[in-house]
């Protein structure tokens, strides 16, 4: 699929929650050429000041087996980010300005507070997900630059609910069917699952009024206008 941005092409991939899929749709693009490579979605919260909705600009990537990181590109998005503090938080607050972090790619889901913290205190990461560690793999062996933008859902201090552990899919949507069977399995899970929803519509709402803003600057400093 493409699109643009200005005068700018953008080819997307979804990785459904996937570092391995990341990796190849990522491969893929550097083949043809790419300029760049960005892995765009929501996240989990590490950093406890972060709440849901906060918008992280990552060209710091933590993983387990080491970081993947250049500070040419920290620079592009520092420049990128610093004139503009965004005031559109979900929540209002001045401090969920768009903000340029570290975050740690996992090959699992980073379900609980304690886990949530241990990465916290040992990588620095402001946030986690499950594809940008693979896309920034590609990204590195071709040698082009690699940039994160995530949207925190689920803040540092809640616990995931069972029934979200099995609700994407490979595709990226929500399996319904996972997450009934889940909550009649478990139903007093519902208030969680409710209170995630929130949350994940808070991250969503945050990305739709500053993921295009924050496209064009980056494109103007990698050059890609």
């Amino acid at each position: 699929m493409r699109a643009c941005a200005g005068s700018t092409p953008i080819r997307v991939g979804v990785s459904g929650a996937r570092a391995a899929q990341a990796r190849a749709i990522a491969e893929g693009f550097c083949a043809d050429g790419a300029a760049a490579i960005l892995s765009v979605g929501v996240s989990g919260g590490l950093d406890p000041a972060l709440r849901p909705g906060a918008l992280i600009v990552a060209a710091r990537v933590a993983s387990q087996g080491g970081d993947l990181y250049d500070p040419a590109w920290a620079d592009l998005t520092d420049a990128a980010i610093a004139p503009h503090t965004d005031q559109h938080s979900t929540h209002g607050d001045a401090s969920d300005a768009a903000r340029v972090l570290c975050v740690y790619g996992s090959d699992v889901i980073v379900a609980s507070p304690e886990e949530k913290a241990a990465l916290f205190a040992r990588y620095g990461a402001a946030a986690v997900d499950m594809e940008s560690h693979g896309a920034a793999v590609a990204a590195k062996v071709a040698g082009s630059p690699f940039i994160a933008i995530r949207a925190v859902a689920d803040p540092a201090e809640r616990a995931m609910p069972p029934a979200a552990l099995t609700a994407v899919r490979e595709d990226g949507a929500t399996d319904l069917g996972a997450v009934v069977r889940s909550l009649l399995g478990a139903p007093t899970q519902l208030p969680a699952l409710l209170r995630l929803g929130v949350d994940a519509r808070a991250a969503d709402q945050r990305m739709r009024t500053g993921l295009g803003g924050l496209l064009g600057r980056l494109a103007l400093r990698l050059d890609l206008g």
